[in-house]
Formats: C-alpha cells, sequence, structure tokens
C-alpha cells in the first residue's frame, strides 16, 4: 500500500528542510561578527604588507571587549552564566581585558603580534567558563585543554546556521534558487584557491589571465578584496559567539594510560646520563669563567653561543616528563629520575640565563631579549613545578602556574619595554658605549621619544631624535591602529639638511 506521507513526484526536491531556531540574540551575533570583521579589514587591513603597516591598537580593544560582553550577556540571558566559584573564569577574564587594553596603550608592532594568540585564546576561554561552556575548573589542566579542543570546532559548529534559517524560509517556491545561491558563496571560495595555485603552476594560464583582466586595471580592487576577507571571516566570528552561551560540553571521561615502568625508566636514565655530563661541563668552564685555548674566541664568545638550543632543550624536556609522571605516577623509580632530569635541566636553564646576560652586557637590551628573560623565568618555575609533582603527585600545579605565566606576561606588557630598552641602551651610551644602535631605536614605538632627550652627546642626541621622529612619522598609524602612546608622543617630521648623519648609520652587531 502507497504510503500517504509520501509527495507525488517532481516534488521531493521542494520538501522543506526542519525549521532552524532563530532568535534576536543570533541576529545580534550575526551583525557584530560582520561589524567587527568588516571593521577590521576595511579600517585596519589597507595598511597590510606596506611600511606603515601596524598590528590593530584602538580597535582592537573595543572589538574585543564589546564581543566579549556581548557572549558574557548572551550567556546570561540564557541562565548559563557560571559567575560563583568560578575564580579562574574571572582570571582569564581579566587578563583578557588586560591585554586588550595593552593594544590602545602602547605601540610596540612585537608584543602586539605576540599578544594576538594570546589575548585571542584568553577571551574565549574565559567566555566558556563563565558562560558555563566549559563546565571544567578553569585553569585546571583538564579544563584548559578542553577549552582548547573545543576553540577551532566552535569556529565551526555554527557556521551554516544562517544560510540554513534562510532556507527553511518559503524554500518550497525557491528552492533551487537558494541552492544556486549556497553553491556560489561556498564554491568561489574553492575556485579561488584552485585558480591560485592553477596560476602558480603554470606560466602560460596565469599570463592569460593576466590579458583578460587587463581591461579592469583602473579599477581599484582592495575594497573587493576588503569585502571578501570580510564575508569569509563573518560566519566563524558568529559561531564562535554563539557557542560561548550555547550548552555545555561534555569532557571526554579520563582514561587511565600505563606504561612500562622499566621502558620509561630506561629513557630518563639514558637522558640524565647525558644532561649530567652536560653540567659538569658548564660547572667546569661556563660557571668557574675557565679560559682555555680550546674555545673559540675566548670565555665571553664561547658563554654567548647555545643559547636558543638550550633553551629548546629544556622546553623539551617538561613536554617528556610531565607524560611520564602521568603514564607511572605510582612508580617510585620513575618519579625520583624525573625529579632528577628535572633539576639538571634547572643549571641547564640557568646555563642558558648566563648566556644571555653576558649576550646583554655585550649589547644590550631589546625588546626580543626582554621577552627571552621572561620565557626563561617561566620554563624555571615550569620545572620547579615538575620537581614538585615528583614528589608530591596528588598536588596540583597547574592553576597556579598557568595564573603566575599570565600574570606575568601582563606585567611584562605594562612595564613599558620600548622604555626601558631605551634607557639602557642610551645608559650604557652615556657610560662609555661606542656607538648608540639609532636605527634599533627608530623601529621602537613612541615610547622611545623621553629617553632620548637623556643622550649626553649633542651631535648624537640631535641625530637620533631626527631619525627616531622620522621614522614614526611616517610610520604613524591609523586611528584603527593608533594607541596612547602616540597621542602622548607625537612624532614630527625633522629634516636633515645635511643628509643622513654617520651616528645614524652606526648599529650594534645584532
Amino acid at each position: 500500500m502507497e504510503n500517504e506521507n509520501m509527495l507525488p513526484e517532481g516534488e521531493a526536491l521542494q520538501a522543506a528542510p526542519s525549521p532552524v531556531q532563530w532568535g534576536v540574540w543570533d541576529t545580534v551575533f550575526l551583525c557584530a561578527a560582520a561589524l567587527a570583521a568588516g571593521c577590521y579589514f576595511f579600517c585596519h587591513f589597507p595598511f597590510m604588507f606596506t611600511d606603515s603597516y601596524h598590528l590593530p591598537g584602538f580597535g582592537w580593544t573595543l572589538t574585543q571587549w564589546l564581543l566579549m560582553g556581548a557572549a558574557l550577556l548572551f550567556a546570561g540571558k540564557k541562565g548559563r552564566l557560571k559567575a560563583k566559584g568560578n575564580p579562574g573564569g574571572w582570571f582569564l577574564l581579566a587578563a583578557a581585558l588586560g591585554l586588550g587594553l595593552c593594544f590602545s596603550i602602547f605601540g610596540n608592532d612585537g608584543l602586539r603580534m605576540m599578544n594576538l594568540p594570546v589575548a585571542f585564546l584568553c577571551s574565549v576561554l574565559a567566555v566558556f567558563s563563565l558562560g558555563g561552556s566549559n563546565p571544567l575548573p578553569a585553569l585546571s589542566a583538564r579544563g584548559l585543554l578542553l577549552g582548547l579542543q573545543k576553540t577551532l570546532p566552535a569556529c565551526f559548529l555554527h557556521i551554516f546556521q544562517p544560510f540554513r534559517a534562510l532556507g527553511s524560509i518559503k524554500y518550497q517556491k525557491k528552492g533551487r534558487l537558494q541552492g544556486l545561491g549556497a553553491g556560489l558563496l561556498l564554491g568561489a571560495p574553492i575556485a579561488l584557491v584552485a585558480g591560485l595555485l592553477l596560476i602558480s603552476a603554470d606560466s602560460m594560464f596565469s599570463d592569460l589571465l593576466k590579458r583578460m583582466v587587463t581591461p579592469s586595471k583602473k579599477i581599484d580592487g582592495a575594497p573587493i578584496l576588503h569585502l571578501a576577507l570580510t564575508l569569509a571571516f563573518t560566519p566563524p566570528l558568529f559561531s564562535l559567539l554563539l557557542s560561548g552561551g550555547s550548552e555545555p560540553f561534555s569532557p571526554s571521561e579520563e582514561k587511565e594510560y600505563r606504561a612500562n615502568p622499566v621502558t620509561l625508566s630506561t629513557i630518563l636514565t639514558m637522558l640524565a646520563a647525558v644532561y649530567g655530563l652536560f653540567v659538569y661541563v658548564q660547572f667546569r668552564y661556563l660557571f668557574g669563567g675557565v679560559e682555555t685555548a680550546r674555545m673559540a674566541g675566548g670565555y665571553a664568545e664561547y658563554a654567548r653561543n647555545g643559547f636558543f638550543e638550550l633553551v629548546t632543550l629544556a622546553i623539551l624536556t617538561l613536554l617528556l616528563i610531565f607524560p611520564f609522571l602521568r603514564l607511572c605516577p605510582q612508580s617510585p623509580a620513575v618519579r625520583l629520575l624525573c625529579g632528577l632530569v628535572a633539576l639538571l635541566t634547572v643549571i641547564i636553564d640557568v646555563s642558558a640565563f648566563f648566556r644571555m646576560r653576558l649576550y646583554i652586557q655585550a649589547f644590550g637590551l631589546s625588546v626580543l631579549r626582554v621577552v627571552t628573560l621572561w620565557g626563561m623565568a617561566m620554563v624555571l618555575l615550569s620545572l620547579i613545578a615538575c620537581l614538585i609533582k615528583c614528589f608530591f603527585p596528588a598536588v596540583r600545579v597547574c592553576p597556579a602556574l598557568t595564573a603566575l605565566a599570565l600574570g606575568s606576561w601582563l606585567l611584562l606588557n605594562y612595564a613599558n619595554v620600548d622604555r626601558i630598552v631605551a634607557a639602557d641602551l642610551v645608559a650604557r651610551y652615556n657610560g662609555g658605549m661606542e656607538h648608540l644602535d639609532i636605527r634599533y631605536l627608530s623601529t621602537l614605538s613612541p615610547d622611545v621619544l623621553p629617553e632620548l632627550n637623556r643622550i649626553e652627546n649633542e651631535e648624537t642626541r640631535a641625530a637620533a631624535q631626527r631619525a627616531c621622529h622620522s621614522s614614526l612619522f611616517h610610520r604613524r598609524p591609523a586611528a584603527y591602529d593608533a594607541s596612547l602612546c602616540y597621542l602622548m608622543h607625537p612624532p614630527a617630521f625633522i629634516p636633515d639638511p645635511d643628509g643622513m648623519s654617520e651616528e645614524t648609520q652606526n648599529s650594534s652587531a645584532r
């Protein structure tokens, strides 16, 4: 017997899909996502890949704060706001807001670049925790891992919801037309990527396309590019905002993994032997300051080599020890050997610090060297936490370690690193250093300008002020990318009638 509910032939394609719930907050988030993406690409992107490029400033702070506020307000309206008994979530929120504010205060693009992923992840994890999506403690190891695991999927979980909501409206009359529209929207970026790859693969194909677009050379394609990027980034941002107050994530069950303690003990013993030999050499030559003919260039040259290799080794050791403690928490031999390797790695980290200290004594501070010192301190704290975990397995070290890392990074940003570096270089020059690295100073933010007045040599002071003001004047940002330091110390173009002086050309090595 024919099913009465079956559609007549030819009308199967006209069947309406299940209706998609679309509310006020969906509209708000879609508009907010489109506005945020549009402001970024239309107000900030024009400077990209040019000498005047800056990372965002006031615009990033305002956008981040508004989007986080909207996501948390949405969670509160849904009754999912987890504000009480959630110190980790509040700490992540404070860190995210504080890092976002740094973009509006300071102007160092290097630190801004480092802050972008940190501020983004802090914002997402704070919204997940306070919005009730992450049921685990925010700063615990499992809570951080769950939040990080859900960040990327959250960008695509609701990405097609606007299209599905649009498709459920009068689908029976416009099904084919809407299917064509959806196909165009989804096919355009795929065809664009394929075309770019083919252009790179075949020169004749590339020349053909160039001849096809030659008549339209006078058309400004920048607005089209900005609009395309805005349309591409709006759906993931909308999905991420909507996920912040969605149903709680279901964390996977914590599985108990076990490994053969003999295998792990053998690995750790071999590693400890290599580290022990290296530590012996450090005490013999580096820490003792012994000059020997085998050290090419002498003690200072010997000590300044190998810094980054040692820091990398310390980080890799941490990534090895913590899983081993997880795999064999009840094995005294494994925990003892992990503690021994961690202790030897502490000495390796101290060796790296000695090398960096000598490097700074020779060449002075830079922003990267200050950040490197912070990184070494964090590695040392992580090794200490590892030692505590080796002898007290029940102690939870992750929340304290995460709080210290984020808190100290926030303090580093507010320490005005550019001014600290400029003050150090000027003091060294006044103290007898042969050359002042004017070229490097001219690449920093306007925060260095007040320190230039402390240069005692009048000719050098004039050359430094002229070079820094001129560089900053040509690199002055637009309103979206500006920050408070540009308002407090506005650069002015100071021409050099005699051309660039010899002092401006002098630059310290590395």
